[in-house]
């Protein structure tokens, strides 16, 4: 009972700030710091942290240690304006905040040994970089251009450390759509990229030899096209003299040449198309297969079918697709989307997957050797699963 008593006495003396701690389990600086109401500019404000303790339990120096420090601009106990924080691994920001966030145009220094490096310069949201701004990579690389979620996403430049640049587009961090690379040693590539690889009509100068291929990329590797000389009217030609000039007779050679060239050409175009086609329907980006105004049109059919929800069911799918003059059968629609998702039947289908499935039935549509060939894909398809069948009734049988 005596301790018990002592106990509530102790309490009762702290008053009502130690109560509040033990009913909230709250630090007693943190209900303090809420009752600061900080607001306007302050010179500077320290958070501080424990130093590390011996084994005896004594410490080097002051007890607590400067953890990191804020100067600039508060509202309501909130970073709201301009500030300049510094953390307790030695980075350092300089910028806009909003709601205790880095939130606007700011700079971010990192600590590498005894030195600060700006790494980052340009906007931000929510503590993500978003928006224009310029990386310095400790590699020495150097990307300008457009940011979403802390990761290069639109119109952007990176200049790498080896000389190479490369200015296009951009999707969460890789090359995706338009855009060009021009290297060191002259070599120039121009057209579209996937998952930060050449993949699509692209064209490649090879500055040593002068000659130029234009084509199909498949898996950043040319894959079907033209290689052929640049006439260059600035090439300054040497006048060599010539040597062992005698006559000399070649003998009889029967000429050989591609029957019918441009065929053949065009055939091995359309099978690399067609080989890549679900592919490249998984992973361009959606804002690069449509404008934004089909964009916009899109989203009204997906909103009227599927009732402002965020996915469609079959039912609505293949009712959007005939209106689209798309007439197929179920089981069709689902092969597409399996070969588009690359998982086993979608039973309900996203705004995103919807604009991936539409913009497969266009490229059929707008190349008829592309949908005859996919056509003899699924009725080969269908043949195997009888066959498959088939084969599994004779088992049961014997």
């Amino acid at each position: 009972m005596h301790k018990s008593f002592q106990s509530q006495k102790s309490y009762s003396k702290n008053g009502d700030q130690s109560s509040i701690q033990k009913a909230n389990c709250t630090q007693l600086w943190k209900i303090n710091d809420g009752k600061a109401e900080k607001n306007g500019p302050h010179h500077a404000i320290y958070w501080v942290k424990p130093q590390q303790k011996y084994e005896d339990g004594s410490f080097k120096g002051e007890r607590w240690i400067t953890s990191s420090k804020y100067i600039g601009d508060w509202k309501e106990n909130m970073k709201n304006g301009f500030g300049i924080q510094t953390y307790g691994n030695g980075d350092k920001y300089e910028g806009d905040w909003e709601n205790n966030t880095r939130h606007g145009h700011g700079t971010l220094w990192v600590m590498e040994g005894k030195k600060l490096r700006r790494e980052y310069t340009g906007k931000w949201m929510n503590d993500k970089k978003c928006g224009r701004g310029s990386m310095f990579f400790k590699n020495e690389d150097r990307y300008d251009g457009f940011w979403l979620n802390d990761l290069p996403h639109g119109e952007g430049r990176m200049i790498y450390q080896n000389g190479d640049i490369y200015e296009g587009q951009w999707s969460f961090g890789k090359k995706s759509g338009y855009g060009v690379l021009t290297k060191r040693n002259g070599d120039h590539f121009e057209g579209q990229w996937v998952n930060d690889k050449r993949e699509g009509q692209g064209s490649y100068f090879f500055a040593s030899k002068n000659k130029v291929f234009v084509g199909e990329w498949v898996d950043d590797m040319p894959k079907a096209g033209v290689y052929s000389a640049v006439d260059d009217p600035d090439q300054i030609k040497l006048n060599r003299p010539r040597l062992f000039t005698d006559p000399y007779e070649l003998p009889d050679i029967p000429q050989i040449s591609l029957e019918n060239p441009s065929n053949v050409l065009e055939n091995a175009l359309e099978e690399a198309k067609q080989a890549r086609m679900f592919y490249r329907a998984r992973f361009i980006p959606i804002n690069e297969l449509f404008t934004e105004e089909e964009l916009r049109d899109l989203l009204k059919e997906f909103n009227a079918a599927s009732h402002d929800t965020e996915s469609l069911n079959l039912l609505n799918l293949r009712a959007i697709l005939y209106n689209l003059n798309f007439d197929q059968t179920d089981e069709e629609i689902k092969e597409m989307l399996v070969n588009i998702e690359g998982e086993a039947n979608p039973e309900l289908v996203d705004f995103e997957l919807f604009c991936r499935l539409v913009a497969t039935y266009l490229e059929l549509a707008n190349n008829p050797k592309l949908f005859q060939s996919q056509e003899k894909v699924m009725a080969s398809n269908e043949t195997d699963e009888r066959i498959e069948d088939f084969e599994e009734e004779e088992e049961e049988i014997y």
